[in-house]
């Protein structure tokens, strides 16, 4: 009887404290901004404090808005987690971590921490592969006056198809004066083509945003290239503007669930009916109907030696949708889409695994119809050594109009010149063993890769099993930038031995990793698919 006695008692008081535990609020919060270098930092030397004069924090205001939390709420870790997420996403800090303190039984204080990133790059450009050289210079801003504001102001001469001087200009800001809407507006422009573009929405930016919509617009013209040989290549001059709206509602907040209205309005002019792509001058009405899950974790040493939010689930979207001809020069049929995707990880493995199957129909008949695969994988080897790869294939079937993918340096086939294979079908496989040794030289971490390229090119009227296989191995150098986590402050140089023609197939000096070693599930708008052009 005693003993039954106790255990309610011990019953009543887990009780009481699971109680009490439920119900603890937010009391004060409170935004920790510390600067790009501390003394505490490893690399902190005597020009630190005039770096950090130079760079203008990010204000408080600008995180502030990212919190999923007010004092006097309930504490829920989603929301403290997800909030951290999400600064992170923003990519001004190095560092984001969310600390609890007590003040009373039913209260906790909110400390959010950041630590900032060095956000200002001029930079001399200089690249080379594939025969090709390029040299300039960039200005990038990642941080405008600590608004977070992203400006880029680039001048780059390209010896690739005598393309000469060309200049770039970008602005992005995700909370324009703000608000819930982002703007992203940018401007090209060589001697051959101009393109301007602006994407102006409002994002699905947490897992509870219920809405999301916005508007698309672009207006390339010029000339692209058409690469029929190693030997021959044609001028087609364009005039491409192109419009979208859409609207999207979304339901729950685990397991999401979208449906997506989606149009697109496009005139082009390409001066030659030969010169005709699919889906030229048409308008496009399409119904999407979305799914994904979500699990989140965080990794380091795959890509780069900081964390990155790795997200495990999965995304589904079926697309339903008419095209219609804009004038006398396109086409009308019916689209139906779908797309599936899938990840896994168990300990140190990790795979990921997406297809996508479109087509068009007139009444019985099928056209455009195109299928890609793409999939991604890495298994941690020790905690220096990690094993990556990619696979990437795409076909069509019935495809009436031009198209024309390329594989060289830039799509992934190190070793081989720019622009000389080219087809409308593709598949390309890059297998990296990424070594991580912890080894700092001044401001870059060092990592060192040894890796294997296999690639094809071919017609659609060809089959897959006469096409002709490439492949290249080699060994590379990473520097990777301790104040920036951005893929872009990732220094690459490569070293590849063109197997076809065994001979050394040069230096490769570039920027970002050749792929990263995972996808995470998101939302996507739906497109048409299957109307990539490679032009250069």
């Amino acid at each position: 009887m005693k003993n039954l006695k106790f255990l309610g008692i011990l019953l009543s008081i887990l009780f009481a404290q699971f109680s009490a535990w439920s119900q603890i609020r937010v009391g004060d919060v409170f935004i920790e901004r510390k600067e790009i270098f501390e003394k505490s930092d490893k690399d902190w030397f005597f020009a630190a404090p005039l770096l950090n004069y130079l760079h203008t924090n990010t204000f408080e205001y600008v995180i502030n808005d990212e919190l999923l939390f007010e004092k006097g709420n309930l504490i829920e870790d989603d929301y403290l987690y997800e909030t951290e997420r999400n600064l992170r996403a923003k990519g001004l800090f190095n560092s984001v971590r969310i600390e609890l303190d007590s003040i009373r039984d039913d209260t906790y204080n909110v400390y959010i921490i950041t630590k900032d990133r060095w956000s200002t790059y001029p930079s001399l450009l200089f690249g080379s592969g594939g025969g090709q050289t390029n040299y300039g210079g960039r200005f990038e801003e990642f941080n405008l006056f600590g608004t977070g504001t992203y400006v880029s102001l680039e001048a780059l001469h390209r010896n690739e198809n005598n393309t000469g001087w060309q200049g770039f200009a970008q602005i992005k800001q995700s909370r324009l004066f703000r608000s819930d809407f982002a703007l992203d507006a940018s401007v090209l422009a060589n001697k051959y083509r101009t393109e301007q573009i602006i994407d102006f929405s409002n994002p699905y930016r947490t897992l509870e945003t219920n809405y999301s919509y916005g508007f698309i617009a672009q207006n390339k013209f010029g000339s692209d290239f058409l690469f029929r040989n190693s030997d021959t290549t044609r001028f087609m001059d364009f005039h491409d503007r192109k419009a979208n709206l859409f609207f999207s509602k979304a339901w729950s907040r685990k397991d999401r669930v979208f449906m997506t209205i989606w149009t697109e309005w496009q005139d082009v002019e390409r001066g030659d009916k030969l010169y005709r792509q699919a889906f030229d001058n048409s308008g496009k009405l399409f119904l999407a109907f979305s799914s994904v899950a979500q699990d989140f974790y965080s990794i380091e040493k795959v890509n780069t030696y900081d964390p990155e939010d790795l997200v495990i689930g999965g995304w589904g979207s079926a697309i339903l949708g008419k095209v219609f001809p804009i004038g006398s020069r396109g086409e009308g049929f019916y689209y139906v889409a779908g797309q599936g995707e899938r990840s896994y990880l168990k300990d140190n493995l990790y795979l990921f695994g997406s297809i996508t199957a479109s087509s068009g129909f007139v009444r019985s008949n099928a056209l455009y119809t195109y299928q890609d695969f793409t999939g991604l994988g890495f298994y941690k080897l020790t905690n220096y050594l990690t094993f990556t790869a990619r696979i990437k294939q795409q076909t069509v079937w019935n495809w009436f109009a031009l198209r024309q993918l390329i594989l060289d340096n830039e799509s992934g086939l190190r070793g081989y010149d720019v622009n000389k294979m080219s087809g409308d079908n593709r598949i390309i496989s890059n297998w990296e063993l990424r070594f991580f040794p912890d080894f700092r030289l001044l401001f870059f971490n060092i990592s060192a890769v040894a890796f294997h390229d296999i690639g094809a090119v071919w017609s659609q009227d060809l089959k897959l099993s006469k096409a002709q296989f490439k492949n290249s191995s080699g060994l590379g150098i990473r520097f990777h930038f301790t104040k920036s986590a951005n893929p872009k402050h990732i220094f690459r140089i490569d070293f590849a031995y063109n197997h076809e023609q065994g001979k050394f197939g040069g230096i490769i000096f570039t920027t970002e990793q050749m792929f990263s070693a995972f996808s995470n599930h998101v939302f996507r708008l739906p497109k048409i698919f299957g109307t990539d052009f490679d032009y250069e």
